[in-house]
């Protein structure tokens, strides 16, 4: 909950943080830069055949996005690099779900699409979650980056971040005004 001299705000933590997470990845994938590591402990990907074989003709997708990998086993990919921004501790599950997209996907490909998609999906991921408690810290920087935020308002599933109440409007809830 904020306050100013129009009223006050109601501040959804997850939806916020999802934004600017949003906003963040949506430009980290369609800015793209080489700037990978490689992986110290190997990152297998065991997959059914049916998805290994879809993976395996759409490899250009994961070289768009900086992830080398490589085919390990009969149906399992090793990965070799991935972008340094991926969030640490959470490489496999992104390169996870990047690999059910690209199989959901497969038939209408459109890369613009699925970038968007792709953003939102790992914004959801990384954000703290609904009841979670935070310090007064993470709350002042989560209200200080959503200031820089293009659209601070909407989460990019479209709920909202922040909730207005004016002091009109609680004072007439209060039966304070006329």
């Amino acid at each position: 909950v904020c306050e100013n001299e129009r009223g006050i705000y109601l501040i959804d933590q997850h939806a916020a943080q999802e934004r600017i997470n949003y906003e963040k990845f949506s430009y980290l994938l369609s800015h793209p830069n080489n700037n990978t590591i490689e992986t110290l402990v190997p990152i297998v990907i065991e997959l059914p055949m049916q998805d290994f074989i879809i993976i395996k003709n759409n490899m250009n997708i994961l070289d768009k996005l900086n992830i080398k990998v490589e085919e390990f086993g009969q149906s399992s990919f090793r990965v070799i690099s991935h972008p340094t921004w991926f969030t640490k501790g959470r490489e496999e599950i992104l390169i996870r779900n990047i690999f059910e997209m690209i199989k959901e996907e497969e038939k209408n490909f459109d890369l613009s699409r699925f970038l968007d998609h792709l953003a939102a999906t790992m914004a959801c991921k990384a954000s703290v979650k609904g009841n979670t408690r935070i310090t007064k810290d993470d709350m002042e920087s989560i209200i200080s980056q959503l200031r820089n935020c293009k659209n601070p308002y909407h989460c990019p599933h479209g709920r909202p971040a922040i909730i207005e109440f004016r002091t009109y409007e609680i004072e007439k809830m209060f039966k304070r005004s006329i």
